[in-house]
């Protein structure tokens, strides 16, 4: 890269032809006439051709180097995973666009490596993030007018070694709804209401929702016709994750199930507990009334859809976890955003009644 001046009226104007404008070219009235990154080319002559006395912040390039916009388009392609779309380059940068709804996953080791080879600059959303489609994932730039190829070079094939953004898509489940806490006729519908939405915003499907007695063997027998039905996911509201004895924890291990764990590292949505009947993981929380909430059990059901093993993924919660304050709504899906999933399609409604 060479960077010099040229004074309009003083030089030829051809020689400003095919350089880099490293600073805006102004107008009598301050507004820029040409912007910063510009490669000068015939269509521009006309223009500059009337500002006498300007003097022109230039840079030529290397045969080794690119334009900012190319190494943004570049570098947004090497990126890009699963379920991303990478964007046209526009002033210097490029961004890259979910495909799909799931769980944005970032390789944050590689993401690091980049930007330690200024002056790339690759950013991101976190890790662990909700986006639906056509939500900004990441976006990349070079902070120099002229970057090396080589560097560029390295990038791709960075990415060739495996995705450093890419958006898990939520696998379709056939999931039943357990409750054991009674609620009133109107509490009832509108509990069902909010538990099909979500369910519905993943693409997943509501096959039951049934209100038992809170007993050992009403439990046993709702699990076992679950399982039997071939449910992929249940939902569990109204045992007392502190109590080992409670009655949902007995018909578990009576059914050959097992409790993974009690309690989440988030909050609020702490006390989710997790277990499995049948190979068909549980997910259970204390009051039906939190399915209405936005809790850890959103995040947790995000993970789970997103084909993560649910202890595991309860275990990452932490990190993101205290969800409180204005800031804690990036985290929880945007339920209001998309309606029920288009990349799976609308479920089948199930009806809601006691057994």
């Amino acid at each position: 890269m060479q960077a010099r001046r040229l004074r309009l009226g003083h030089e030829p104007l051809d020689g400003a032809m095919g350089s880099v404008l490293a600073a805006d070219v102004r107008g009598p009235d301050g507004r820029a006439v040409l912007r910063k990154g510009t490669r000068l080319a015939e269509q521009h002559r006309a223009a500059l051709s009337t500002m006498k006395g300007v003097s022109l912040h230039l840079i030529d390039l290397a045969a080794d180097e690119l334009e900012q916009d190319e190494v943004a388009s570049r570098l947004v392609g090497a990126i890009a995973g699963p379920g991303t779309q990478p964007g046209t380059a526009s002033q210097g940068q490029a961004r890259l666009r979910a495909t799909w709804r799931g769980l944005l996953r970032i390789d944050a080791d590689a993401l690091a490596r980049i930007n330690a080879r200024p002056p790339l600059l690759v950013f991101t959303r976190p890790s662990g993030q909700i986006v639906v489609e056509d939500d900004e994932v990441a976006g990349a730039k070079s902070a120099a007018l002229a970057t090396s190829e080589a560097a560029v070079h390295d990038v791709e094939a960075l990415g060739r070694s495996g995705p450093i953004v890419r958006v898990e898509a939520f696998a379709r489940r056939r999931i039943a709804v357990v409750m054991t806490d009674r609620l009133q006729a109107a509490g009832r519908a509108l509990m069902a209401q909010a538990i099909r939405r979500k369910i519905e915003w993943f693409g997943s499907e509501l096959v039951s929702i049934a209100e038992i007695a809170h007993e050992p063997d009403a439990v046993e027998r709702e699990l076992r016709a679950r399982t039997a039905e071939g449910v992929e996911l249940m939902l569990f509201s109204g045992a007392n994750p502190l109590d080992p004895l409670d009655a949902a924890f007995e018909a578990i291990a009576a059914v050959g199930g097992r409790t993974d764990r009690s309690g989440v590292p988030a909050h609020p949505g702490s006390m989710v507990w997790i277990g499995e009947v049948a190979g068909v993981p549980v997910l259970g929380i204390a009051a039906c009334a939190g399915f209405g909430k936005n809790t850890a059990l959103d995040l947790l059901l995000a993970r789970v859809l997103a084909g993560d093993e649910p202890a595991r993924a309860a275990d990452e919660l932490g990190h993101g976890g205290l969800l409180e304050g204005p800031s804690a709504a990036a985290w929880f899906p945007p339920y209001d955003r998309g309606g029920v999933s288009p990349a799976r399609g609308a479920s089948v409604a199930a009806p809601v009644g006691a057994k």
